[in-house]
């Protein structure tokens, strides 16, 4: 899947976007059909929350302040079973030409 920031009615700069485009061609190709973007939908939002969390009460919204407070995959449990989520399900549907 393509993704990429974009901006959303009522940001303030174009530098801190808080809008997601995501492009669906790849994954059509791949034979996702409605149900399984509904998945997707369901793993980008538990995604979302778990950075919200991490990010907790800092006050930047600069990437780099956010990773500098970024746990390590293995320490954080739900990044690593959100992962495994993932990669079982994208095994489904298999790179077209492999």
């Amino acid at each position: 899947m393509a993704a990429n920031k974009n901006t959303v009615p009522g940001d303030k700069s174009a530098l801190v976007p808080s809008g997601m485009r995501m492009g669906t061609p790849a994954l059509t190709t791949r034979g996702f059909n409605e149900q399984d973007f509904v998945r997707v939908a369901q793993l980008f939002d538990e995604s979302v929350k778990i950075a919200v969390d991490i990010k907790g009460d800092l006050k930047s919204r600069k990437l780099k302040d956010f990773l500098a407070t970024l746990p390590d995959e293995k320490a954080n449990e739900d990044i690593f079973a959100l992962r495994q989520e993932v990669v079982e399900f994208a095994t489904g549907f298999p790179t077209v030409g492999y």
